[in-house]
């Protein structure tokens, strides 16, 4: 499985390279990024989609609450990397 890193480059790679990617990254990410890494996301999780200009730019904070038992377990892997975008299924093939 990618790590979250891997997946997030793989994302701007495409949105670089693709134009028509990138407008449906920012207009619909969670479409934009189920077709791209093959991944359904939970309808109750929400993703969002920042473009950056010369004079805008964007701090990302991680999560304050404390994680669950669930997540705890998931990170105590010597290298594994938790993520909430890791937390989806394998979109159908077809």
């Amino acid at each position: 499985m990618k790590t979250e890193a891997e997946m997030r480059d793989e994302l701007v790679t495409k949105a670089q390279n693709d134009n028509e990617f990138r407008r449906l990254l920012l207009a619909d990410p969670t479409r934009a990024v189920g077709e791209c890494l093959g991944i359904n996301i939970p309808s109750d999780f929400e993703l969002h989609v920042h473009e950056e200009t010369e004079t805008e730019h964007h701090l990302v904070l991680p999560n304050s609450s404390p994680l669950s038992e669930n997540e705890l377990s998931a990170v105590s892997g010597a290298n594994h990397v938790w993520s909430p975008v890791m937390n989806v299924e394998p979109a159908p093939s077809g």
